[in-house]
């Protein structure tokens, strides 16, 4: 049973990436694009990153991506 699930899951991911001509920009514009869809109606409850307990920190919170000093980066 998992393995259909599974399977599946990699099938409509493969066809959504095969939709957005396997760009990750443009998949990754379409899940937000679905997600926002998802939100305005009103179905679905999202947690924010905030509220999140598995986070550790709050959203407006990015990660320093500066090189280390004395690294190549």
């Amino acid at each position: 049973m998992a393995d259909e699930v599974i399977h599946e899951v990699r099938r409509v991911r493969h066809e959504i990436s095969q939709r957005c001509g396997h760009d990750p920009h443009k998949v990754v514009a379409w899940y937000r694009a679905f997600q926002d869809e998802l939100k305005r109606s009103g179905k679905y409850r999202f947690l924010q990153a905030e509220d999140s307990p598995h986070t550790g920190r709050s959203r407006s919170a990015a990660p320093d991506r500066r090189p280390v000093s004395g690294t190549n980066g």
